[in-house]
């Protein structure tokens, strides 16, 4: 089945901007009153030996605490003592070892902190977290923009634009947390085939892409993603079945299970003010 047959199922393909996600980290090594979190887009990776490549890069540099790859999205996060190294010396070192590194997010010290200890102070960058992912304002903020073009809403307008954001966003970090779990992964090569088939289909389409979400790098992140989500529901959802009405079923009973047993804390006021319930798939009806 292609990308193309499950647009009923997966909300926002490829039309949701990148958030900025963290995960909740037990810093090793370094002193936890003053560690701080950075998290990278790592390219090259190909496979666990990769993964094993950066771990041992950065085993040996003095103020680096916990390494925690992940390979399925291509991202790595480190805790470390910014009194012995920075960030960018971090990124160096992935670099060095053949994995071009790109800071994604970065927290001080008293970011991270609160992270761990106080959820509620970090509402005024965040409006959530989804498992260990943190979502952040500016990114939900302008998705709802999107929504609305700036147009004057009536309350209960709003309210149904912050809810479709919400599940929206809810529903795509869930279905990318449950590939990293079957270790998912695509490689870049298959990324780039798949956007060579949608140009040669589309006149002008990288020229769109870019437009809409700034460069085409941009969109070949959101398209791999769509592709990860794809291959899982392929291979440990539908199970073989070809019939959109079975799979359509299938799929709401899986996601159903796996949003009420995920672990969601909102922060933000307007959100928690709507109201919360069924399986959070608005395409599925």
């Amino acid at each position: 089945m292609n990308l193309g047959t499950k647009n009923y199922l997966l909300i926002g393909v490829t039309m949701l901007s990148v958030i900025a996600t963290v995960w909740f980290l037990k810093p090793s090594g370094v002193n936890p009153a003053t560690a701080a979190l950075v998290e990278y887009q790592i390219g090259k990776m190909t496979c666990g030996s990769c993964v094993g490549n950066i771990e041992t890069a950065l085993a040996p540099l003095d103020g680096v605490g916990t390494v925690n790859v992940n390979l399925t999205r291509n991202i790595g996060r480190v805790t470390f003592d910014p009194a012995k190294i920075d960030s960018q010396a971090i990124a160096e070192a992935i670099a060095t070892a053949g994995y071009p590194a790109k800071v994604r997010l970065e927290l001080s010290p008293e970011e991270y902190l609160a992270l761990r200890n106080e959820e509620a102070q970090l509402g005024q960058k965040y409006i959530a977290r989804i498992g260990g992912r943190l979502i952040a304002r500016d990114d939900f903020d302008l998705l709802v923009q999107q929504q609305t073009g700036n147009e004057p809403l009536a309350p209960s307008q709003q309210s149904e634009v912050l809810q479709k954001v919400w599940q929206e966003l809810l529903q795509r970090e869930l279905l990318l947390t449950a590939a990293e779990a079957n270790n998912i992964i695509i490689q870049n090569g298959e990324v780039d085939l798949r956007l060579n088939e949608l140009t040669q289909r589309h006149q002008g389409f990288e020229q769109v892409m870019t437009d809409r979400y700034g460069s085409i790098e941009r969109f070949k992140e959101l398209l791999r993603e769509d592709m990860i989500i794809s291959q899982n529901l392929d291979q440990n959802v539908f199970a073989g079945s070809k019939d959109p009405q079975t799979q359509q079923s299938q799929f709401q009973d899986w996601y159903g299970t796996l949003e009420k047993s995920a672990d969601i804390a909102i922060f933000d006021p307007r959100l928690k003010d709507l109201k919360q319930g069924g399986s959070g798939c608005s395409c599925c009806g």
